[in-house]
């Protein structure tokens, strides 16, 4: 199927908003521990549905903003970013696109991978990162990216797929 590209400033758009809203909101106001990453949930969702590289680019330009703000080492959100897109980009293949749970599969296994590499690198690099607190807000991250990839799918599916019940369907996918 011929799927349409996303233009990437609307991508690096929503990047944006993601990244601003994770940095200046979300961290303040979420319940359940450990706040969900937007940008993970963004790059997931990004590197499912469009063919371009450009989710690995933006995740790790947005991951070294957050660890600029954050942490003390420069590039261990980055780098996990970055690592969270290849379960998407290797389920993309088996699955079909339209399809929102194989989507939300591919989240759980890259919040999987966010996280442990996450503390993997920050405990080699001798920062403070306790394996105990990582493995406590575990199910709280895998509840919220699956919920949040699930509704980013749902908003993003409709950009590349023509349905014919659309009034401009000519036959066919875009």
């Amino acid at each position: 199927m011929n799927y349409a590209k996303m233009n990437y400033a609307v991508a690096g758009a929503v990047f944006f908003v993601c990244w601003l809203v994770q940095t200046t909101l979300l961290w303040r106001i979420w319940p359940l521990g450990a706040a969900p990453s937007l940008l993970l949930c963004a790059a997931v969702c990004f590197a499912w549905l469009y063919s371009a590289n450009y989710s690995l680019v933006y995740a790790f330009v947005f991951g070294l903003l957050i660890d600029i703000q954050t942490q003390t080492l420069l590039g261990p959100t980055a780098l996990s970013l970055v690592l969270c897109c290849i379960p998407a980009y290797i389920l993309r293949r088996q699955f079909n696109l339209e399809r929102a749970l194989p989507a939300v599969f591919a989240a759980l296994a890259a919040t999987l991978i966010y996280v442990f590499a996450l503390w993997a690198i920050c405990h080699a690099s001798g920062a403070a990162a306790g394996i105990l607190l990582t493995i406590r807000t575990l199910p709280g991250l895998l509840l919220s990216h699956a919920v949040i990839c699930f509704l980013l799918h749902i908003l993003f599916v409709r950009t590349i797929i023509r349905h014919r019940r659309d009034r401009r369907y000519s036959g066919g996918v875009m």
